[in-house]
């Protein structure tokens, strides 16, 4: 009986049946402005809101002294000292309505934490917020303390995470159940079960599944997935992921070391026309993740796999993509390295039968491209090499645990109401308990369950992700000009696909300017500002409290972050201010929001392989559709239904309440009716804010539309979109 129930229970699961199983090619345009605009009115006072931002909120109850502080500030007698909870009975009649309306309210009726926050002083803080000494990742929080641990029913939707629970340690379990389910998921496996996304006799098999079973629409593409456009293989689908899809932050201009690679490889299969293509192109475009094995701490040569005694083998490859960029835009793959062993020679590369993109671009791609296996190999191979290191290092390592060692830093070395640390609080809500679950579950259960290569090795990239990331180079101007993407050039007609380049610097400015105006209330600018144009204000460079901070991040044995700035100006304060909530919240949104629409479709990016790689261009090219499905997790349950769910889970698109329109609306409504000098400037810096976000809105609406017909609408960035926060 319950066995029935879990049987019925998964079905349901995965056969939502969609309102039409209709495939939409091209893929439904970007939402109308109108639409779009919903919600936020172009006068922040008419701006509904439902819940105050947490954090902002949060900085309000402690500036009026509403916060408590926490209990061990008592005197022997048991009473709060003198002065930290003078006013509170006034304060707490006089923001009554503002607390009933807020989100703390909300949350207490639930009983999930206090109306109140605690407040902690800069000493407790330092005693409690404690470095982790777990070596198997970067520098982390020890454990929690209660004023920032929220439960997993807070972090994640509800029923996705009830869904999932069930799903992940129950129905798939490594060694199976006994009885009529167990039976199926065998029958399943062996391909004795027509109908489902697990038998995989063909890779139409796969694509009608999808079709008949697609998932509930929770998140910014509505439950779609790349799977259902007929071409989701083709040349054209591949580029655009590198542009506008999970992982957009490492294509860069291929320097002329790898360009002579490519070009060696063309000379020794007589591919003259792709030798022409690399010498009369002055820039060629590349997807380098030919460092992996170095970064897991293998040889060069040495087979990338993980195996596991419950499990197949499952293998990873070093892959580096070369791409062409048409004036008008259009990226476009010619060649491949599928598994990169330090020497070309040693190393299988194939090029693109087809070195022009299809014209027109999103035009019904040829039977001979679908049907070329050997192409579309080494385009998976891309792929898992491009989905790892997106999971393990751009998602996981550069915003969560980057963003987690500031947190704790902050913590350690900045009072509850310093400066930095009010301007920053907000963009922290759920992100160390979110962290802790991702330690504690996501990584060892999920993720190191479907990649091709050892725990020690996974854990290994982890670190090597976060010891190589540098702090001041990723700051989005000069990130983006380091790649090759000129800031000021990417409103040029061949970076219109771009549209992550696009978004991202425009929200980085805005971010740069709220920031710069908070700031300037507490700090002088040490090259303009001096005796009474400085007024009561202080230098950075004189804030012992920011010292402390950089040098707890820099130090090797607490935040081991030494490319974290040594900031003695306000604009050294400004930019590390400003990449911190970057990190946070458009970064993040942009690289985990998409994972359902390009992941949960997992042959389209699989997290491994489950065939050992072609050694030979020989090998290679005799792969057809046969071999090509045996390499793909098609029949594999586990594995499937892990690379499936979990995208789909993380995907969920962000309540109002927690996306960054509502935070600075949130802002301004705290200092609306307030009078002195440097709330009055708040009050008109969260105005100005809300302004630009709003005006973002319809910018990244025309950027979206600007990138060729058919191209997959790129709205994840929409700052009603874009959470406050790393919380999900």
């Amino acid at each position: 009986m319950v066995l029935g129930s879990l049987f019925q229970a998964f079905q349901n699961l995965f056969k939502r049946k969609a309102a039409t199983n209709d495939i939409t090619f091209p893929p439904e345009p970007t939402p109308k402005l109108e639409h779009l605009l919903q919600g936020v009115p172009e006068d922040i006072g008419l701006f509904i809101l439902k819940r105050f931002d947490a954090g902002a909120f949060s900085q309000e109850l402690l500036k009026s002294v509403i916060a408590p502080l926490a209990s061990d500030d008592k005197n022997e007698d048991g009473q709060i000292e003198e002065g930290t909870y003078a006013g509170t009975q006034l304060a707490l009649t006089e923001y009554y309505d503002r607390i009933e309306q807020s989100y703390a309210s909300w949350f207490h009726t639930l009983g999930i934490e206090p109306i109140i926050p605690q407040v902690l002083t800069l000493e407790q803080k330092a005693s409690r917020y404690l470095w982790s000494t777990d070596n198997d990742y970067p520098p982390h929080l020890k454990s929690i303390p209660s004023k920032d641990r929220h439960s997993e029913l807070e972090i994640f939707d509800k029923l996705g995470l009830v869904e999932t629970a069930t799903l992940l340690p129950k129905i798939v379990p490594k060694k199976g159940f006994l009885g009529a389910f167990s039976t199926w998921l065998y029958k399943a496996a062996n391909d004795q079960i027509h109908g489902t996304a697990y038998e995989g006799l063909t890779i139409s098999d796969v694509e009608k599944a999808n079709r008949d079973n697609k998932k509930t629409g929770t998140d910014v593409m509505r439950g779609d997935n790349i799977g259902l456009l007929p071409d989701w293989w083709s040349d054209a689908r591949f580029s655009q992921q590198y542009f506008t899809g999970t992982n957009p932050t490492t294509i860069g201009v291929a320097p002329l070391q790898w360009t002579n690679v490519f070009k060696a490889g063309a000379t020794k299969q007589g591919r003259k026309d792709v030798v022409d293509i690399i010498d009369s192109s002055d820039k060629l475009y590349y997807q380098d993740y030919s460092y992996l094995r170095e970064a897991v701490g293998i040889e060069e040569d040495a087979e990338f796999l993980s195996q596991d005694k419950d499990t197949e083998t499952r293998y990873a490859c070093a892959s580096v993509t070369l791409f062409s960029l048409s004036d008008d835009g259009k990226l476009h793959p010619l060649a491949i390295i599928i598994d990169w062993k330090g020497d070309i020679d040693r190393s299988v590369v194939v090029f693109n039968k087809r070195l022009q993109p299809s014209n027109p671009y999103y035009a019904k791609p040829s039977e001979d491209e679908k049907n070329d296996w050997p192409w579309r190999y080494a385009k998976t191979c891309a792929q898992v090499s491009d989905g790892m290191w997106h999971e393990i290092s751009v998602h996981l390592t550069h915003t969560h645990l980057i963003e987690e060692a500031v947190i704790v830093a902050a913590n350690r070395t900045l009072p509850p109401d310093h400066p930095v640390f009010r301007i920053l609080e907000p963009h922290w809500f759920r992100t160390l308990s979110l962290n802790a679950a991702a330690r504690n579950t996501l990584v060892p259960s999920i993720i190191l369950d479907l990649v091709g290569m050892t725990p020690v090795q996974a854990k290994s990239l982890v670190n090597y992700a976060y010891d190589t990331f540098n702090f001041t180079e990723n700051y989005v101007p000069e990130q983006l000009k380091n790649r090759g993407f000129e800031p000021g050039k990417l409103d040029e007609p061949k970076l219109r696909n771009y549209a992550y380049g696009r978004n991202i610097v425009q929200i980085w400015d805005a971010i740069h300017v709220f920031v710069t105006s908070l700031v300037s209330l507490d700090y002088a600018d040490e090259q303009q500002e001096t005796g009474d144009k400085k007024g009561n204000r202080q230098y950075v460079s004189e804030d012992q409290h920011i010292t402390s901070w950089c040098a707890e991040l820099q130090d090797k044995d607490k935040g081991r972050l030494p490319s974290f700035p040594t900031i003695k100006t306000r604009a050294q304060l400004i930019d590390a201010l400003t990449m911190s909530i970057h990190i946070a919240s458009p970064q993040h949104t942009a690289v985990n929001y998409l994972q359902n629409f390009y992941q949960s479709f997992v042959i389209a990016k699989p997290p491994a392989l489950y065939t050992r790689l072609p050694t030979t261009l020989t090998d290679l090219n005799a792969i057809d559709e046969k071999y090509f499905v045996k390499t793909l997790p098609i029949s594999r349950q586990r594995e499937w239904l892990l690379a499936a769910q979990v995208p789909w889970l993380l995907s969920f698109r962000v309540a109002q309440e927690y996306n960054l329109v509502t935070y600075a609306a949130s802002v301004w409504n705290i200092y609306k009716k307030k009078g002195k000098e440097d709330e009055v400037a708040i009050k008109q810096s969260a105005r100005t804010f809300y302004q630009e976000l709003r005006s973002l809105i319809g910018e990244f609406a025309k950027h979206s539309n600007e990138m060729d017909e058919g191209s997959v609408p790129y709205v994840v960035m929409d700052p009603n979109a874009t959470a406050v926060s790393i919380l999900i």
